[in-house]
């Protein structure tokens, strides 16, 4: 593996870096040396794990620039508005393919040129694995104008739904020669190197198309016919200390999952936030106070797993109590003061005794929302939810100690234990199946249970 040292020398180059291998680490340690690097990288999340490396490395901040890819273009787009011609407010779909093209279109131009050589000298670009076609357009125009190095990993290229389909051999080596690979496991060096050494070894086996025993190797195999089969998710994990990360492919069974789980684990909301989305648009459209109460329902079922009485059971006094108290809120639901109403019924349900949150997350959002337009910052749901979703996406999620769900969601964290309930779901991927599995069982960084109805499972070999 080459130092940071070395890879100043390259005016162009690709790192391979394999999950849990140090490529933050790497990315920090390479900006410390530069004058002004600019770094991107695709979300937010990213954003933030990457300048808080650069924080514990003592790296100046006026060394290094941390953006998204989609952000730097927004800002380069808007400061060359006639060249770039970028849509008015945030792009929606097909119109953030054409912010890229606005931007590459600015960069041909001279002066644009030497703004960025003025203000960067070097470019460094994260998770190359998940850039599109006209990002990698971008990535090659910027490094003709400034040294720029590409960190990924084609084994975590689990966006090929969304475009992010490049080949590293054809496409990406081309322009960024294969430069470095990282070797060393460093995620599991000082909690569990056999299961580092495992995944690996997994990964190689992966990238050829092979088989998986599951049996061989630190992994606890549970023979299950079903994701549905709750043992492996909390058998052996009474008292154990640190995180827990249930990960299967599919968003809706992760949301059973939860259910069945008692609030034992919380299902992760997307940063979209779609189903806020859907419950403020649906109360901002209610015309009656029946309809905000249906509202409330249907996000209730969505959010809350309601034990049922057992025979000869009645509600304790203080449950029958917060329902007179919510009784009271409902009626309120519909006119002048229905934020507050809205906002008293929220945070009374889950106070039932018999009420458990396993989407918490997006129920705590709706609740901020209501907050908000309780307190006046904003006159509608609708522009709540996005005030909510902007914040989220800017600050990050909190995880709770156990989550279920999926990879996509849970790509670039890590875990103290991993399960992977009925691994043989990921041989059912439309797209990307090993690189699925490979991006789920590398979150684990001291122990990884995998259930299956066999020991053995095989995937599609990869696109790389």
């Amino acid at each position: 593996m080459l130092d940071a040292e070395e890879l100043l020398g390259f005016s162009r180059g690709a790192i391979v870096a394999p999950a849990g291998h140090g490529k933050t680490e790497q990315i920090a340690k390479v900006a410390a040396l530069g004058r002004r690097t600019l770094i991107l990288t695709h979300t937010h999340a990213g954003v933030h794990a990457i300048r808080s490396r650069l924080k514990r490395l003592k790296v100046p901040h006026a060394a290094a620039v941390v953006d998204t890819i989609a952000g730097w273009s927004m800002r380069y787009a808007h400061a060359f508005p006639g060249i770039a011609q970028p849509c008015e407010g945030m792009p929606q779909g097909a119109q953030w393919d054409d912010l890229y093209r606005g931007t590459i279109r600015a960069l041909a131009i001279g002066a644009v040129r030497q703004v960025v050589e003025a203000s960067y000298d070097r470019i460094l670009i994260d998770e190359y694995q998940d850039c599109n076609g006209l990002q990698h357009e971008l990535a090659t125009t910027l490094s003709t104008i400034v040294p720029t190095l590409v960190f990924g990993d084609p084994m975590q290229g689990i966006f090929e739904f969304a475009g992010a389909t490049l080949n590293w051999e054809t496409t990406i080596f081309p322009w960024f020669p294969l430069v470095d690979e990282l070797d060393v496991p460093h995620r599991w060096e000082n909690r569990n190197p056999e299961l580092g050494e495992w995944i690996a070894e997994v990964r190689e086996r992966l990238m050829r198309g092979d088989g998986i025993d599951l049996s061989v190797g630190p992994v606890a195999f549970r023979r299950a016919d079903t994701a549905f089969d709750m043992g492996p998710l909390f058998d052996g994990f009474d008292g154990v200390q640190g995180s827990v990360a249930a990960i299967h492919c599919n968003k809706g069974i992760c949301y059973r999952l939860a259910r069945a789980a008692g609030g034992g684990y919380q299902a992760i909301e997307e940063v979209a936030a779609r189903r806020l989305q859907e419950f403020c648009i649906a109360w901002d459209s209610c015309d009656s106070r029946q309809s905000r109460v249906d509202v409330i329902t249907s996000l209730l079922d969505d959010c809350v797993n309601v034990k049922a009485l057992e025979d000869g059971e009645e509600d304790t006094l203080a449950d029958l109590a917060t329902n007179a108290r919510i009784r009271l809120a409902v009626a309120d639901l519909f006119g002048p003061g229905a934020a507050e109403a809205g906002a008293t019924v929220l945070s009374l349900i889950p106070r039932r005794a018999r009420y458990q949150l396993y989407r918490r997350e997006l129920w705590r959002d709706v609740e901020r929302a209501m907050a908000d337009v309780a307190a006046g910052r904003c006159v509608s749901m609708t522009e709540a939810a996005e005030r909510v979703r902007q914040r989220a996406s800017l600050a990050g999620r909190r995880l709770p100690q156990r989550t279920v769900s999926t990879p996509l969601l849970l790509k670039g964290l890590e875990f103290d234990h991993v399960v992977v309930p009925d691994a043989s779901h990921f041989a059912r991927e439309q797209r990307a199946q090993a690189k699925l599995f490979y991006v789920a069982i590398s979150r684990a960084t001291h122990s990884l249970t995998v259930s299956a109805p066999d020991n053995w499972v095989h995937f599609q070999r990869p696109d790389l």
